[in-house]
């Protein structure tokens, strides 16, 4: 049993594969005073200005007085998601798809550990997908909204207060006579200049945004001055989904281009959604001038039966990423085992006013 026993830990150890997390929640990082045990999390939002210093008419005069910089505080809870799946003892009757790595151990007990490892592995995938949603609505809206297994809106709305100039709507749809993608472009990339006092360095297209995009005269113009080294075009796959597209040069900014895909499965409707809106276009910063955090708080621990409290780590928790709490409970009226796995993440952007996203169609 303790070869089984460790064979089984390494599995919980390695299941949340960080590397598969999403493309936009790469950009939330989570440090280890981001795994939190407080069941509230307070985010500490700084908007400060870019003013010179002005020169004294003489010494007499004292030093000039400034502001303060202004200074946003609240409180969040961080959500929580829960899952359960149950597995009937007569489920454990038959032979299930790679038991043979558990074989040596005998059948029942390998049949039993491989559905609740599989069942594991759902719910994470299940998770992480969320955290992915997370992350989605923070980059276009500044906002997070939350719906329960039923599909009807939480109260837990949480608005991060972006500026209004960084999440425009194009008074010309593109893909029509009259659009300026490369001028509603460079002005949000001004307004997260002016506001967060970067420069955005990476456009990440929907689907559709990129078609009237890259189809637009003057954008095309850009594309066919190769020789003046102002744009080029270069698709390539990235890790996590994005696809890398090439780069433009636009008044003072130079941008990297991508789109991006990605889909997820609606809990009640099963319905095929996308992450990112086919229409959207987010702008960002590069990575190290970015504080998005993903923050996770506490679930409190609750023990598990033998011999699941020898096999199955109450915790999962992987520095930069994830953090998950497992348990296993069985029902012996019903004859079943249940898995459950419950998790606290919430997407916050700190930088607020670094990061735009603007709606190509009205």
């Amino acid at each position: 049993m303790e070869e089984f026993s460790e064979k089984v830990l390494s599995i919980f150890k390695s299941s949340p594969d960080i590397n598969k997390m999403g493309f936009l929640s790469s950009f939330f990082k989570t440090k280890e005073e981001d795994f939190t045990d407080s069941e509230f999390v307070d985010i500490d939002i700084v908007r400060s200005g870019a003013k010179v210093a002005p020169a004294l008419r003489n010494l007499t005069t004292g030093a000039v007085a400034i502001a303060d910089d202004v200074f946003t505080g609240k409180q969040v809870r961080p959500p929580v998601y829960a899952l359960e799946r149950t597995v009937n003892i007569y489920d454990l009757m038959k032979r299930q798809p790679g038991e043979s790595q558990f074989r040596e151990v005998g059948d029942w007990a390998g049949r039993l550990v491989l559905k609740v490892k599989n069942s594991f592995e759902i719910m994470y995938d299940m998770i992480k997908r969320s955290i992915e949603l997370q992350a989605s609505q923070v980059l276009q809206t500044g906002t997070v909204s939350l719906t329960d297994e039923k599909g009807n809106s939480l109260d837990i709305a949480l608005d991060f207060k972006p500026k209004a100039t960084h999440f425009p709507t194009v008074t010309n749809d593109w893909g029509t006579t009259g659009a300026t993608p490369l001028d509603d472009i460079e002005s949000v990339c001004d307004a997260i200049r002016n506001g967060g006092h970067v420069d955005a360095t990476t456009a990440i297209f929907g689907r559709d945004a990129w078609k009237n995009f890259i189809e637009n005269e003057k954008v095309l113009a850009h594309f066919n001055k190769e020789n003046l080294n102002i744009a080029s075009l270069d698709p390539r796959l990235v890790n996590k989904g994005g696809k890398y597209m090439g780069y433009i040069d636009m008044g003072a900014y130079r941008l990297d281009l991508f789109t991006y895909n990605g889909t997820y499965e609606e809990f009640v409707s099963g319905d095929i959604k996308k992450y990112l809106d086919t229409n959207s276009v987010i702008l960002l910063p590069e990575v190290s001038d970015l504080d998005f955090r993903l923050v996770y708080g506490l679930v409190p621990p609750f023990d598990m039966d033998e011999p699941f409290a020898s096999i199955i780590p109450n915790e999962t928790k992987v520095d930069g990423a994830v953090r998950f709490s497992n348990r296993v409970y069985r029902d012996t009226k019903v004859r079943s085992y249940t898995s459950e796995v419950t998790s606290r993440p919430i997407c916050i952007p700190v930088s607020i006013d670094r990061f735009g996203c603007i709606k190509t169609k009205a």
